[in-house]
């Protein structure tokens, strides 16, 4: 089989025919036969861009493209493309924005092993080309986000302000026409029965004044895509309660109270949340008995866990105290007036003989108090060592009467006048 395809004669004239053909190129390539080609597409190059730059200007568009016509022996003309030909155009004297047409010089940028003189340009060796150059500028631009999802049953979809942006501005450059039609940027997150807060690197579009997208808008950006940090909060409603504190011959017993508003709907991650719902209530204030009287109205703010945030539209419950019947109020004036921790040195006179103490207990037990059993204490440690008078905060104590829940002193803000003196 391979003796009889070695004896065809088609092999020997197809062989024959490749080294003719092979043989002519040679020649012709060694004796000097030149042909000629149109080199297309070829790219210009813009010198002195830099001096634009530092005017604030800039070429737009896509850069001109030029042809030339060359000749070279057959074998080299082989070789070129519109890589072998640079065109340049100077653009550094340009000072204003504008169109413009400026000849350009072709120069040839040869494979290796082809020479300068191996290849004549026969047309497009020089020309004109239009370009355009148009103002530039650079600016920040600021970010905005909007989420179109869904969330959960029990959860709630953080506000606009929420959302944080990583960079916090994307600064946008090119063309000052296109640059400032741009009023923001906006990134849009999505979902469904969304429950745990949205974290990733998110697309964008520009936003015009008149708050619709711009399309195709030739500009650079600092980052294509921007990380985006939007929560979505777990939702709670959490009773309210107070803690009466025993005082002035009330406690739990025979006090109680009524609140403005018995619960608070709060949001938070779901773990906060959660801790929350364990307690059972929030405790929002603890009122000394000692301090109120039956009908008094406290305002007081609700705190909460710097995880938590109040969702119900009020930050602040009023508080009413109820007193039973049952207590009575009296008023003992007592001078059993003493003092503790004089400075030394130093020597303390009373100057205030009597004092009116309010007591408030069951009717038996308040009218058995007599003078003897107020006892009236001043703490004279933080007093300001000078001599002179001075008002200073004075603890009210019942000795050897009931119990503090049976009977107490209302607490008033008593004062005693002190008189300081070196010993």
């Amino acid at each position: 089989m391979g003796k009889k395809i070695l004896d065809s004669k088609i092999l020997y004239i197809f062989l024959s025919v490749l080294l003719a053909i092979a043989l002519w190129f040679y020649v012709t390539s060694l004796d000097g036969n030149e042909d000629s080609k149109t080199i297309s597409g070829i790219q210009v190059e813009f010198a002195g861009v830099e001096a634009l730059e530092q005017r604030g200007l800039m070429i737009v568009g896509d850069a001109p493209r030029v042809s030339v016509r060359v000749s070279a022996a057959p074998m080299v003309l082989a070789r070129l493309d519109s890589q072998s030909v640079q065109v340049s155009v100077d653009v550094s004297q340009i000072t204003e924005a504008s169109q413009y047409t400026l000849a350009y010089t072709a120069t040839l940028s040869l494979p290796a092993g082809v020479s300068s003189s191996q290849v004549q340009f026969l047309s497009g060796q020089t020309g004109n080309v239009t370009f355009t150059v148009a103002r530039y500028t650079s600016r920040q631009v600021e970010i905005q986000g909007q989420f179109v999802g869904t969330v959960a049953e029990g959860y709630l979809a953080g506000l606009a302000d929420d959302f944080v942006f990583s960079p916090t501005t994307l600064t946008v450059s090119g063309q000052a026409d296109m640059v400032n039609q741009i009023s923001c940027v906006r990134v849009t997150v999505d979902g469904e029965g969304l429950t745990d807060s949205i974290n990733g690197d998110y697309p964008y579009e520009f936003i015009g004044t008149d708050g619709e997208p711009l399309e195709d808008l030739d500009v650079e950006v600092d980052s294509e895509t921007v990380h985006v940090s939007f929560p979505i909060y777990a939702t709670a409603e959490i009773p309210l309660q107070v803690t009466l504190v025993a005082g002035g011959g009330a406690s739990s017993a025979n006090a109680s109270y009524e609140l403005s508003e018995d619960t608070i709907l709060v949001a938070g991650s779901a773990q906060a949340v959660a801790a929350i719902q364990e307690e059972g209530a929030l405790t929002i204030a603890a009122i000394d008995l000692a301090t109120v009287r039956d009908g008094d109205q406290l305002h007081v703010s609700i705190p909460l866990a710097d995880e938590l945030t109040n969702i119900s539209g009020f930050t602040e419950v009023t508080v009413t105290i109820h007193i039973d019947e049952g207590l009575e109020t009296r008023t003992v004036e007592t001078s059993n007036i003493d003092y503790i921790n004089c400075p030394d040195g130093w020597t303390a006179r009373i100057l205030t003989r009597v004092l009116s103490v309010e007591i408030r207990g069951t009717p038996e037990l308040v009218e058995s108090v007599i003078e003897e059993n107020v006892i009236v204490s001043v703490d004279l440690s933080d007093i300001h060592e000078a001599a002179g008078q001075y008002s200073v905060s004075a603890t009210v104590y019942l000795n050897s009467v009931g119990t503090v829940d049976q009977i107490g002193v209302m607490s008033n803000g008593y004062e005693v006048v002190v008189e300081l003196s070196r010993s």
